[in-house]
């Protein structure tokens, strides 16, 4: 069976909106707790009313960043899928990425004409389980956490920086040469890998003196658009 008539189907629908009603109750519930305390504050109406409108229109540009990556995720991973996991995380280049492992994991490469079902399941198991680990350290060690940052670090918070980055550039770059190879004049993802970090490069250069807060927002999804670009142009 075609995996991705699997990932569309009614009960992957089903499945998913059971946390999706969940994740729609607990906003509402914040939202009216939030008024609740803001009034017994004695914070005013308009004072309320003015930062409801400056948060939502602050939300409209991730969101719209979101939703682009929710197309690209709903291409190899199905509508359902994306709508839960892109409504929870938000990150896709994490979806994407746990996607992608997972469907390895089983010696599958991370294309539709390839994926089969299992590595679909698998995909699906290495993007919830890769996340759990979050939930359960912010329930349970968030008061521990500035005590492990000093140790780590040293009480040097520039040595801590220098730590996170490393790590995070280990990961990508073992991803980025995985899809590299073997380097051949028909893989494409050479160019789309070049592409995007030319790209990424550029704005960030280009950023260091504007501090354009929409270049972190926009950066990764303007930097897939034009990656994809030169993989169909070259």
């Amino acid at each position: 069976m075609d995996y991705l008539k699997i990932a569309n189907s009614g009960w992957m629908w089903f499945a998913v909106a059971i946390p999706m009603v969940v994740l729609a109750a607990q906003v509402v519930l914040l939202l009216r707790k939030s008024l609740k305390d803001g009034k017994r504050m004695g914070i005013k109406n308009e004072q309320i009313k003015s930062s409801v409108t400056a948060s939502a229109t602050a939300a409209l540009g991730p969101s719209v960043s979101i939703l682009v990556g929710l197309i690209s995720l709903m291409v190899m991973m199905g509508a359902p899928i994306a709508w839960y996991r892109l409504s929870y995380i938000g990150a896709v280049m994490y979806e994407m990425t746990a996607a992608d492992v997972g469907a390895q994991a089983m010696g599958i490469p991370f294309e539709q004409s390839s994926m089969t079902a299992e590595a679909f399941a698998n995909g699906v198991w290495a993007m919830i389980l890769g996340s759990i680990g979050w939930i359960i350290v912010s329930g349970l060690f968030t008061h521990k956490i500035d005590s492990l940052r000093v140790k780590i670090s040293g009480g040097n918070p520039k040595t801590l920086s220098i730590i996170t980055a490393a790590a995070t550039l280990g990961v990508y770059v073992s991803l980025t040469f995985n899809r590299m190879w073997p380097i051949t004049s028909t893989n494409k993802s050479i160019f789309a890998v070049i592409g995007g970090a030319l790209t990424m490069f550029l704005l960030t250069v280009w950023n260091k003196k504007r501090q354009k807060k929409w270049v972190s927002t926009w950066g990764s999804t303007i930097a897939m658009i034009v990656g994809v670009a030169f993989a169909m142009i070259f």
